[in-house]
């Protein structure tokens, strides 16, 4: 499959495939060894015998065959990490959603929070995800952008017209949605 014609995948895609990549090379005990040719890592297979995976040339700096050597055990932490930090954002996010009463938006001045949201870089992210975004992630794009998606011609229009505040507070929630995931 030719890598410029595939759809960018989102982060939670590239997670997954991370995740199913290291679990289709369970246990992943690979060891560093050495032959007359040079070094080499190698694993044993389902029958237990030794398979040579990759030989390093001499010019591999010992940090370069160690990162590589390591990489089953890194992607594991890094991985487990990422769970555990997505897991406490989730606790948090349902922690402040039970504490907080339920209460009607107060009047806002919702053109400048999302002038202020075309300055946040996620945000941009987010668009640029969920939304079709196109690089570069500028704030002038990412205001032209908004627009299209609330189907409005200024932000303004946030202030005086009911239903594109509806819109905006949906797209503000779904951000923030996207947000507390990852």
């Amino acid at each position: 499959m030719n890598m410029a014609a595939r759809e960018p995948r989102t982060e939670l895609q590239r997670l997954q495939a991370a995740r199913d990549r290291l679990a289709r090379i369970q246990p992943a005990r690979w060891h560093r060894s050495m032959d007359d040719h040079g070094e080499f890592l190698e694993a044993r297979d389902e029958h237990g015998a030794f398979v040579e995976l990759a030989r390093f040339t001499p010019r591999a700096t010992f940090d370069e065959i160690a990162f590589i050597a390591d990489a089953p055990d890194m992607a594991g932490f890094l991985l487990g990490l990422v769970d555990r930090a997505i897991e406490k954002a989730r606790r948090g996010v349902a922690t402040r959603q039970q504490a907080e009463p339920a209460r009607q938006d107060a009047p806002r001045d919702f053109a400048a929070e999302a002038a202020m949201k075309c300055d946040e870089p996620a945000f941009r992210r987010f668009l640029a995800e969920q939304h079709g975004l196109e690089p570069p992630l500028t704030k002038d794009r990412a205001v032209v952008k908004l627009r299209s998606i609330l189907a409005i011609t200024s932000r303004r229009e946030l202030n005086g017209n009911g239903q594109a505040a509806e819109r905006w507070k949906a797209l503000r929630a779904a951000f923030k949605a996207w947000r507390a995931v990852g």
